[in-house]
């Protein structure tokens, strides 16, 4: 009767496991499958996530803001004897006011493709071979996009 028992619990492992690696190729194949050709027509922000946007995103990012403003205060005296005073400000002031300043209705992906794409006077831009550019900023670096 024992040697009966082992044979499924031993069954019942073997199902378990099989089940487990099964489940963790599939997630880890989700990343891959998620991955879609953009429709550029369709991109950026809609209707309704203006909407949202302007009635809940910006007032709880002003909140946001005001409240790490607040809290940079009154952590002051703690971070600067810790030694940490421009990473608390970097967190809690910077960081909140910058996210105010992201287009209505845009992603993080969406806003920073669209402040890619201003042109600045110190830039010079040079189509190589489409998608490809170069970008020359007069000032110091080159940056080259494949």
């Amino acid at each position: 009767m024992t040697a009966q028992a082992n044979t499924q619990c031993t069954a019942k492992y073997k199902l378990l496991t099989v089940m487990v690696s099964a489940s963790l190729a599939f997630a880890s194949m989700q990343p891959a499958l998620a991955a879609i050709e953009i429709d550029e027509t369709d991109f950026g922000p809609s209707y309704e996530t203006m909407a949202v946007d302007t009635v809940v995103g910006k007032p709880l990012q002003l909140i946001a803001a005001v409240a790490g403003t607040a809290a940079y205060i009154v952590s002051l005296p703690f971070s600067l004897i810790g030694g940490n005073a421009e990473q608390a400000q970097q967190k809690l002031v910077v960081e909140p006011w910058n996210s105010m300043s992201r287009c209505l209705g845009c992603t993080v992906a969406e806003d920073n493709y669209y402040k890619s794409q201003v042109v600045d006077n110190n830039v010079v831009r040079i189509v190589v071979d489409q998608p490809s550019e170069i970008i020359i900023n007069t000032n110091d670096y080159v940056v080259v996009r494949p």
